[in-house]
């Protein structure tokens, strides 16, 4: 649109447009159709999930808007040909709309790209990630990885860090160690070696390992992969290791629920990888996921207004104290946040948890008990009614949580996790899941809640979300399963 308003100007100002066209007929009754066709054509061209503008230069984002300009141009002149309008203002129309529109398209996909990347990193919903590679490789799998908008280097693994050692002479301007000792690599802190790495890995907030090295064969390596895979994370190799890497995987392979799958081939730089791990979403399904929980933690929260006018002074008026509890959870892949829920319990419910252990009635790494004596008579309402988990609406809207996904774990619960314990952490956690509509208390088992919750990761879609919420509303209503 703006293309087109600016040639107008120019064609007007040199008089290559006549009064009929200036005065509006024949612009409104016949290109301003055309132009919104061409608006709609340059929408699907642009986000269709082939084109990777976040990937690209300056000279790879005015190559790509030259070829969504050729082809508008096709269409374009296709429907000029073929209408009654003057073929001499349409061809000065035509040309200088689309002369404009690739300056312009281009400097706007190269300016939202370096703004897109700088602000998403920035945030936990990038995707987080680690490389694991030799001294070497390191600085330019960082430079190209770090250009990518929805990942975030945050660390880099060795695999030869003996060998390294002796080779001060290979560093570079950007590697460097800090006043604590800590070496880095392109800005990027270098946090373990190949012997301790999965040990890192383990205990820090991580989506995505990059692993580039030669010797594919070295058991260390194939260790580190089978173990990455079994925590739902997603394992990228460099092309030429992945064959011998998944042929001895699948001899090695122990029960997790879900094999790896092979998914998609990108290039990074010169290298190019193959992803293997769990599901992959589509961005565009993700963001069809965040709206629907934007919305829904709106009308949650307008709820959960209303209820603590009503909720607050009970809950203060049998057990003085805070309303609300918040506790430290574990999201998505090992992110922390912070939860909340209406007080429901004593304020001395955490220390007096260690006492009641052995009246835990689930078989694994949860607690729950019948007839908890911490729990308050106000708590046992509110939770009958689960108007105690109102608040983790707020949780929904910052992004910490979903409307449906995997129940976050505490901080002691996930350190006992075992390596596929973590791959149901591989979503963002959620107010309801599809172990709480199978069932919620009846279900003690926690192996039985992986295997639901990753058979959820594995089988996702919008409308299995819909679904659970129908059900979860239902429940709620007949207060079933809760206590």
């Amino acid at each position: 649109m703006v293309s087109s308003l600016l040639a107008i100007s120019v064609l007007g100002r040199f008089q290559k447009l006549t009064e009929e066209f200036l005065g509006g007929n024949l612009f409104f009754k016949a290109y301003l159709p055309l132009l919104a066709a061409v608006l709609f054509a340059q929408a699907v061209t642009l986000f269709n999930r082939n084109y990777r503008f976040h990937r690209m230069g300056m000279l790879r984002c005015f190559g790509k808007s030259l070829l969504n300009n050729l082809v508008i141009g096709g269409f374009w002149a296709i429907v000029l040909l073929i209408s009654k309008n003057s073929i001499t203002e349409s061809r000065y129309y035509f040309v200088v709309t689309l002369a404009i529109n690739l300056i312009l398209l281009s400097v706007l996909l190269y300016v939202v790209q370096r703004e897109t990347i700088n602000r998403f990193h920035k945030t936990d919903s990038a995707s987080i990630c680690a490389i694991m590679t030799t001294r070497a490789r390191a600085p330019f799998l960082t430079d190209a990885i770090k250009n990518d908008w929805y990942r975030r280097v945050e660390a880099v693994i060795l695999t030869d860090q003996e060998e390294a050692k002796s080779r001060e002479t290979d560093a570079r301007p950007q590697d460097h160690r800090d006043d604590g000792g800590v070496e880095y690599i392109d800005h990027v802190p270098v946090v373990a070696t190949l012997k301790n790495g999965v040990s890192w890995i383990r205990e820090n907030a991580l989506d995505e390992v990059f692993v580039v090295v030669d010797d594919t064969e070295k058991p260390e390596i194939l260790e580190a992969v089978k173990e990455l895979e079994q925590m739902g994370l997603r394992v990228s190799l460099n092309l030429a290791s992945v064959e011998r890497v998944t042929e001895r995987l699948k001899l090695q392979r122990e029960e997790d629920y879900r094999p790896a799958i092979e998914r998609e081939l990108m290039f990074f730089g010169d290298t190019p990888f193959l992803l293997l791990g769990p599901r992959e979403i589509k961005m565009r399904y993700l963001l069809m996921k965040r709206i629907l929980d934007i919305l829904g933690a709106l009308f949650g929260l307008l709820i959960c207004g209303v209820l603590f006018l009503f909720t607050a002074p009970a809950i203060l008026l049998e057990s003085p104290g805070p309303v609300f509890f918040a506790q430290e959870r574990i999201g998505k892949n090992g992110r922390k946040f912070k939860m909340y829920k209406f007080r429901s319990m004593y304020r001395d419910a955490e220390e007096r948890k260690q006492e009641l252990m052995k009246q835990n009635e689930m078989n694994g790494l949860m607690f729950k008990m019948k007839d908890d004596p911490r729990i308050t008579k106000v708590g046992r309402f509110i939770r009958r009614t689960s108007i105690d988990e109102f608040p983790q609406f707020y949780n929904v809207l910052k992004g910490d949580m979903s409307l449906v996904g995997t129940r976050p774990p505490t901080v002691g619960e996930f350190k006992q996790y075992s390596n596929y314990h973590k791959r149901r952490l591989s979503m963002k956690p959620g107010i309801t899941g599809i172990w709480q509509v199978s069932g919620r208390s009846d279900v003690t088992d926690f192996e039985e809640i992986v295997r639901l919750d990753c058979s959820y990761i594995d089988n996702w879609s919008l409308g299995l979300d819909l679904k659970i919420l129908a059900r979860t509303v239902l429940i709620v209503l007949r207060h079933e399963g809760a206590r």
